[in-house]
């Protein structure tokens, strides 16, 4: 398959572990540098034909490397300070493509001192470009806002729940 940089042959598991490892790094990076607010080392993450939907309250569908960094560089410039914590992945290597979903609670504080909590997932796609990966495309999906009043947003979508048929039965299910 190859080898490594001691010129041992690697596996196609020891190759799709490195590249999982790679992405799992271009993620954590996004974060760190979204919180930083070095916007232009964020849209360095993108492909120049990446598309990003943050949500319609968020400026919506966006596509292209340099809008995406003027959409964020925008939205930020709305906070004093942001944490952005990623929480777990899944990622799906695919040659030189990558698909994944990624958990993150994100923190921000306004210039005013409002505080804004948001739990949501990004589901990405990533490509190997020059020895790299970027992403392709992101969407976050919410599934808890506390702040951003008025703001529209992607919900996470989630199965409805079977719930019981009495209150009897509610009582019998072991805790």
């Amino acid at each position: 398959m190859g080898a490594n940089p001691r010129g041992e042959y690697m596996t196609t598991e020891e190759h799709e572990f490195l590249d999982r490892l790679a992405i799992s790094d271009v993620i954590a990076r996004y974060c760190d540098r979204l919180d930083a607010h070095d916007i232009d080392a964020v849209a360095a993450l993108f492909t120049n034909d990446a598309q990003t939907d943050y949500g319609p309250g968020r400026g919506g569908s966006v596509t292209g490397r340099e809008a995406i960094r003027e959409r964020l560089a925008r939205g930020q410039s709305a906070f004093y300070r942001t944490h952005h914590q990623v929480g777990h992945s899944t990622i799906d290597v695919m040659g030189d493509g990558a698909a994944g979903t990624s958990a993150a609670m994100t923190w921000h504080e306004r210039f005013s001192g409002e505080r804004e909590l948001l739990a949501l997932r990004y589901i990405d796609k990533f490509v190997r470009s020059e020895n790299r990966w970027l992403i392709s495309y992101r969407r976050a999906e919410i599934s808890l806002v506390e702040g951003f009043t008025g703001t529209e947003w992607n919900w996470w979508p989630r199965n409805p729940p079977t719930y019981p048929e009495t209150d009897e039965e509610v009582r019998q299910m072991p805790a």
